[in-house]
């Protein structure tokens, strides 16, 4: 009879230990889901920074190419070496000291029949904005802008019956 009871005692045992291996394997497993979404909460955060980022170098540069629109031969020719000063154009949005962002330019597509990407001929090119700041998750943001020389108002210079202002100048 000492032998019947000892062989329970054996049986029970092992039905505990195979529940806390059970237990402990499902604890491992909602640890590893957990932290697979936390990584992936933190993946979409920086990607989302990152394309604010690269938008910001957008709006940080958008003066700087504008008015440099006599230079844009220059900065397209990228084997030249004569870029002008300030370009790329970088900014830090944090004040650490860092680059955060960085705009170059890239020409469109307006020489026919093949495309010569560092020759402008319409005086339109893409301003490309990196953003430098999460390396894990690269954005890159395009903007078209082109450049349009200045008109002259001539209302001033209309008769008095088309609405102008009898030719005062």
């Amino acid at each position: 009879m000492n032998r019947a009871i000892n062989t329970q005692r054996g049986a029970s045992l092992i039905v505990t230990l195979m529940l806390i291996t059970a237990l402990l394997a499902a604890g491992a497993v909602a640890l590893y889901l957990q932290m697979a979404d936390t990584k992936s909460a933190s993946y979409v955060t920086q990607a989302r920074g990152a394309l604010y980022c690269a938008e910001a170098g957008l709006s940080g540069a958008r003066d700087y190419v504008s008015n440099s629109s006599a230079s844009w031969p220059q900065m397209l020719d990228t084997d030249s070496g004569n870029d002008p000063a300030g370009y790329p154009a970088e900014g830090d949005l944090d004040g650490d000291g860092t680059m955060d962002w960085r705009v170059t330019i890239k020409d469109d597509d307006d020489e026919f029949p093949t495309d010569n990407p560092t020759v402008d001929s319409n005086g339109t090119i893409f301003m490309v904005s990196t953003c430098l700041a999460y390396p894990e998750t690269p954005r890159e943001v395009l903007e078209l802008v082109s450049f349009t020389a200045g008109g002259t108002n001539y209302r001033n210079q209309q008769g008095q019956g088309a609405g102008g202002t009898n030719n005062v100048n």
